[in-house]
């Protein structure tokens, strides 16, 4: 009896999280990069805030700061990943990130920033899914630093750049106000 209900709680559970897994693929700003290998000494940070959680968080600063909390109302799910790499997950990690930014390249997200320095120096690339000219649906930030650390991120929801400028007027955030969203492809 114990064999059949843990088997049963199981296939629950794994059913669970590819129903959550299956809405998540769904939202146009949304990309899978999988599990990130973890080095052997090093930093391992991983951040998953769900839709529930940012509208819960939204519901709290609405009182507070009721045009921030409109933004963060608006964003669906954040995925952070910050990794250190070393001989036995660098090569797997920066194939992965090669892979997400050509694949998001070929899907048609337009390419913002992209920084590549000498040897052993930062690689950086930011790509957004365009809704329109005036709204992302995601963002998307991938780091290999020269720290020997990546970063992922994955920002999905309507990010609108109205309302970005209006809160970046309101409280005075000057490089927000200088932020243009370029709309051509790369």
């Amino acid at each position: 009896m114990k064999h059949s209900l843990r088997l049963l709680c199981t296939a629950a559970f794994v059913s669970a999280a590819m129903l959550v897994s299956a809405n998540a693929a769904d939202e146009p700003g949304y990309v899978d990069i999988g599990q990130l290998a973890p080095s052997a000494k090093g930093e391992f940070v991983e951040i998953n805030l769900s839709p529930a959680l940012l509208k819960f968080a939204a519901r709290i600063a609405k009182h507070h700061e009721p045009d921030a909390a409109e933004i963060v109302g608006d964003i669906k799910r954040i995925r952070v990943n910050v990794v250190d790499l070393d001989d036995g997950n660098r090569a797997a990690t920066i194939a992965k990130i090669e892979d997400v930014r050509a694949k998001l390249k070929s899907q048609g997200w337009t390419r913002m920033v992209t920084v590549r320095e000498a040897e052993g120096g930062d690689n950086v690339a930011v790509f957004a899914k365009m809704q329109g000219e005036d709204a992302i649906d995601g963002l998307v930030v991938t780091v290999i630093d020269r720290r020997g650390q990546a970063v992922f991120v994955n920002v999905v929801g309507n990010i609108s750049a109205d309302k970005i400028g209006a809160l970046a007027e309101k409280y005075d955030i000057e490089p927000l106000r200088k932020v243009k969203i370029k709309t051509t492809r790369s």
